[in-house]
């Protein structure tokens, strides 16, 4: 992947807009109810331009809880629609796991809707949010999604002057449309802080559950957030964990290797993931936990020996530990391969040989 592509790719999970749903063209989220009065909410991928975040619906009925608020307003109202269908109990609590924009864009809507709505984040994702995650994402709005539109429609313009099929012609209409739709939503989000922080954990009683926001280490960012239902045994994790491929751009290597295995301590049935389908076991959990640990063994390793962390990771990928657990994680999927080599021992390789050199700190990195 070049280093052009890897820009975009990065844009397309992290720095562009929350999606924009053209017109009817975006489907409504998917739902499935994971445990009773619990639901997971799945917004279908903005074409090229980025990825949305799980949402889960905790309904109880004296109020409701929202983890996670999508990465756009528009995917936050149709989340909210459905809501509506389920209960019309209000939303009392928001809770956002960590900056990324695909899991906190759509927070306005929420409390629009609900102005006694407590939105809550750890104190740290709250500090990000209030201008360094905002400035991070910059770059999207003014350069790389805007640079993507013309490149669109320059290939449009081509295409209608060479009498291209109306099918490609209309393909790429579609396509300019949503990715417009997508930079409006972006550029119109209004970025709704939390009104509750927390340091390490924070119990919510709802009705009758009891539900545990969590926080445990730097892992993903500094600040991330998982929840917990000790009775009803689910998990609900944010980016901490993604299947099948869990992002490492900008991770914490030893906390987030620690904050795994407080969640494999967990007694959960059910795992709900920041992106991906839930999961009914702790294999995945466990497979990344044992990889992060042999990555980091070998890397340390290979520091220790003078190797830079280019030949580091060469030396990780042809590891027959790592290979094992590649096919554990990927089930020897080619394309799934080549994310696997960039999320999870590109990037995750260079944190370790930064957090091996003390430079590791809670500002938003530049992107690679």
């Amino acid at each position: 992947m070049s280093r052009a592509e890897r820009r975009w790719s990065l844009g397309a999970l992290l720095l562009l807009p929350g999606s924009v749903r053209a017109q009817a063209a975006h489907p409504a989220p998917s739902k499935l109810e994971i445990g009773e009065g619990i639901y997971l909410f799945q917004t279908a991928p903005y074409g090229d331009a980025g990825l949305d975040g799980n949402s889960v619906v905790i309904v109880t009925e004296e109020g409701v809880l929202v983890f996670d608020s999508n990465g756009t307003p528009a995917a936050a109202e149709a989340v909210l629609a459905e809501i509506r269908k389920i209960t019309p109990a209000p939303i009392k609590y928001l809770v956002n796991s960590h900056w990324h924009w695909d899991h906190w864009y759509g927070a306005e809507v929420y409390k629009k809707a609900f102005p006694e709505l407590q939105v809550i984040t750890h104190e740290r994702t709250r500090q990000l949010m209030a201008g360094p995650a905002v400035a991070f994402n910059q770059p999207g709005l003014d350069e790389q999604l805007p640079g993507h539109i013309a490149q669109l429609e320059s290939q449009l313009l081509r295409a209608k002057v060479s009498a291209t099929p109306v099918p490609g012609v209309a393909g790429l209409e579609a396509h300019l449309a949503r990715d417009r739709w997508f930079l409006q939503q972006k550029r119109g989000v209004k970025h709704t802080l939390a009104t509750i922080t927390f340091s390490d954990s924070l119990t919510i009683h709802l009705g009758p559950r009891t539900i545990q926001v969590l926080h445990h280490d730097r892992a993903i960012t500094p600040g991330d957030t998982y929840l917990y239902l000790p009775k009803e045994k689910v998990l609900v994790m944010g980016d901490l964990l993604i299947n099948p491929i869990t992002f490492a751009l900008f991770c914490y290597p030893t906390g987030w290797i620690k904050t795994l295995k407080a969640l494999a301590r967990l007694d959960a049935v059910v795992l709900v993931p920041g992106h991906g389908g839930p999961l009914a076991d702790k294999a995945l959990l466990h497979a990344t936990i044992a990889l992060l640990e042999r990555e980091q063994q070998l890397a340390r390793e290979a520091k220790g020996r003078g190797e830079n962390v280019d030949q580091a990771k060469a030396t990780i990928l042809a590891d027959a530990r790592v290979l094992a657990l590649r096919t554990t994680i990927t089930g020897s999927d080619a394309r799934r391969n080549d994310a696997f080599a960039l999320y999870l021992v590109d990037w995750f390789v260079t944190r370790v040989y930064q957090e091996l050199d003390g430079t590791l700190d809670d500002s938003i990195p530049r992107t690679p």
